[in-house]
């Protein structure tokens, strides 16, 4: 018999099914979800303070506030990402590399979420198991073709403790009897199918654990309200802060109770937090909070931007993330730090001396603060070199204050900024074609956006705009009141003090750690969340959050 194709027959020999369980299922079966989406507020209610609905300036403005109004799922069996499922596979075989074979794997559909990881793209559909299926048999066959790569997988040669160590890693928790005789019952199968040989049962029993919703998904199946168990807690906990499987050790922890209080969660949890995987995470946190991952494919006419400096912003905007996260750092020290990592493409647009070899961490300030007034920023969100403020402004409000979504009047559609006349500024640009537009949104972003126009489209600092003295000056309505700025160095700080942008980045942490849109019910944690990362740093309030009966509990769903 063909090894390609056994899927089907392996899932049924186990008793066991991982099609359809998301989008393509009811939600009440298939992810646990409960008609009860957690309290979400109306548009109209609401409290004053960062969380105020309706709520006012003094001169009348409405205010902005943090937005929660999401439509989680509560699911109780939370697919792996493709990298999760990549980094698993690689821990579980114990392989000496990644060998990137989720590469083709359906890549999540992007734009209904705020991160790739939310439960709510994560699902097996048809392309998803034929995915599975083959990955699981290409990595089976690199853990089984030398006896040197199975002795780095197990070092015996008897079917039930292969299946008794190997299932645990795989399933992350110990298997039961009864699932222990069925993959004994796969590895008799291997031997009768291909041959007899330690190997070829190994193989198939791979194969089966690496396509089984155990290993496929994170699990929390207990009451609505009740704790995690030692083993799902692991689980959460590595691949949230490691982005992947637990380890051997992790596990034992969980056997002998070493995670069921909150002081010893939290000692794992720092733990984790010191490991160079963990930085890789808050990487692709970050990444798609601030959008790096579109540095890769910034374009601009050759005449104005060398397109050989495209790699260097993605180095260095990444490197500046990092650096804040391992030297425990956090949301005031992205606002407004006073370096920035440069490269030889990057001095020039920055007007400083090229360093001798690679990115090369300086100061930039007085004239910069923060990543917003770093090149990668300014220049992905340049109109080649002309510099974009609409952009600009919404970048900043989205990524920092998590504003309501703020339509246009039905059937709007914004034209591009018109040609400048003589002596006429961006910013007086963008004031006549959206003055006239009725649209509130801009009343938010044009200010924060015009706070940047000391700056072009390449990033580089200016003094005037087509001739003119440029005009950076602004106001925004935050929820805590309205505050006014001469330009983005005193905006900066601002938002560094302001309780809407702390309560804005705790969302996106909670959001990201739990894999799931947050709601009203879910404020009082992001605001008590948000007084932490206003005075402390990003581990600081990943603690914090782990310390959270938000996280250490099932919420909602079905029993």
């Amino acid at each position: 018999m063909a090894r390609t194709g056994l899927g089907i027959l392996l899932l049924s020999l186990l008793g066991v099914a991982c099609g359809k369980t998301s989008a393509d299922a009811p939600a009440d079966q298939a992810q646990g979800g409960d008609s009860n989406s957690g309290g979400q507020a109306s548009a109209e209610g609401g409290k004053p303070g960062v969380g105020g609905r309706g709520s006012a300036g003094a001169d009348g403005e409405a205010l902005s506030y943090v937005d929660l109004t999401g439509a989680p799922i509560y699911t109780r069996a939370q697919r792996l990402t493709n990298n999760q499922w990549e980094n698993a596979v690689t821990d579980v075989l114990h392989l000496q590399k990644r060998y990137e074979l989720s590469k083709g794997f359906a890549p999540p559909v992007l734009g209904s979420t705020d991160f790739d990881n939310n439960e709510q793209v994560l699902y097996v559909d048809n392309r998803g198991f034929a995915d599975f299926e083959t990955g699981a048999e290409a990595a089976a066959t690199l853990a089984t073709e030398s006896p040197e790569a199975l002795a780095a997988l197990y070092m015996g040669d008897d079917a039930a403790g292969f299946v008794r160590v190997f299932g645990r890693r795989a399933f992350r928790r110990p298997l039961s009897p009864a699932e222990e005789t069925k993959y004994q019952g796969v590895f008799a199968l291997g031997e009768r199918l291909y041959g007899a040989g330690f190997a070829n049962g190994a193989a198939l029993v791979i194969r089966a654990m690496l396509q089984s919703p155990h290993f496929l998904y994170r699990t929390e199946l207990g009451a609505a309200g009740a704790p995690l168990d030692p083993y799902e807690l692991a689980s959460k906990l590595s691949f949230w802060l490691l982005g992947t499987t637990p380890s051997d050790s992790l596990l034992d922890d969980a056997a002998a109770g070493k995670l069921s209080s909150e002081d010893q969660l939290v000692a794992a949890a720092r733990e984790m937090l010191d490991d160079p995987r963990a930085t890789l995470v808050m990487r692709d946190f970050h990444g798609q909070v601030l959008r790096i991952r579109d540095l890769q494919n910034v374009s601009k006419p050759p005449s104005e931007y060398d397109p050989a400096i495209t790699p260097e912003l993605t180095l260095a905007a990444n490197a500046f993330l990092d650096s804040l996260f391992m030297n425990n750092l956090g949301l005031r020290e992205l606002l407004t730090s006073k370096q920035a990592y440069v490269g030889q493409g990057l001095a020039p647009l920055y007007g400083v001396d090229a360093p001798k070899g690679a990115l090369e961490l300086r100061t930039v300030a007085p004239s910069r603060v923060g990543y917003f007034m770093q090149v990668p920023f300014l220049l992905l969100l340049g109109v080649g070199a002309e510099s974009n403020p609409i952009m600009r402004g919404f970048e900043l409000e989205r990524s920092m204050l998590c504003p309501p979504l703020r339509s246009p009047p039905p059937g709007l559609q914004l034209p591009p900024l018109p040609s400048a006349v003589p002596e006429q500024t961006t910013r007086e640009r963008v004031d006549a074609l959206t003055g006239s537009c009725g649209s509130p949104c801009h009343r938010y972003i044009n200010p924060l956006g015009f706070a940047f126009e000391h700056f072009d489209g390449l990033g580089r600092k200016r003094e005037v705009d087509n001739g003119r003295v440029i005009d950076s000056t602004g106001s925004y309505p935050f929820a805590e009141g309205v505050k006014s700025f001469t330009d983005a160095n005193e905006l900066m700080p601002l938002l560094a003090g302001s309780a809407q942008v702390n309560t804005c980045y705790a969302k996106h942490v909670t959001g990201y750690a739990l894999g799931r849109d947050l709601v009203e019910s879910d404020r009082p944690l992001l605001e008590s969340l948000g007084k932490v990362s206003a005075s402390q740093s990003l581990k600081e309030l990943v603690v914090a959050l782990v310390r959270a009966p938000a996280f250490r509990t099932r919420k909602d769903g079905l029993p």
